[in-house]
């Protein structure tokens, strides 16, 4: 049994990661990824793994406080929908704030260089991450549902 939400959390993290990727052709956010090793792709799916499964567990508190351990009601479920936009939105941009703090001071990132500002790329991925997120839980949760109603 816990293979398979196991297996719904790592389909959501490879959507995630898929759809968020086409954003990496923003120079800034690209820099991003530099570290903790040199290899883009390495780094993109550690960092972005890491923050995928804080999400996920932010979605399992949200369900624990909205609904408890019962049964899920359509007034849970609309809470359950709402707390889980707004931790897609809440999560990443601390995330991004925590960056523009940190990375600049140690010289990994400066958000002034080619291309789009990293101000604005940072604002752009948050918005877009947030989008991806409410969409897959959303797709993903009705599939569920559907697969898991009486025959």
């Amino acid at each position: 049994m816990v293979l398979a939400e196991l297996g719904v959390v790592a389909g959501f993290a490879v959507i995630t990661l898929v759809f968020w990727s086409p954003l990496l052709a923003i120079t800034r956010l690209r820099e991003l990824f530099r570290w903790p090793t040199s290899w883009l792709v390495v780094n993109y799916l550690f960092i972005g793994g890491g923050i995928i499964a804080v999400q996920s567990l932010s979605y399992f508190v949200i369900m624990l406080l909205t609904a408890g351990t019962g049964a899920v009601t359509g007034s849970d479920a609309a809470g359950i929908v709402g707390g889980v936009v707004v931790s897609n939105l809440f999560l990443p941009s601390v995330i991004s704030l925590v960056a523009l703090r940190i990375l600049p001071k140690r010289g990994y990132w400066t958000p002034i260089g080619d291309g789009l500002n990293g101000h604005v790329a940072i604002g752009i991925g948050v918005i877009w991450y947030g989008v991806i997120t409410s969409i897959g839980f959303v797709l993903i949760g009705l599939a569920l549902m559907f697969a898991n109603l009486p025959m």
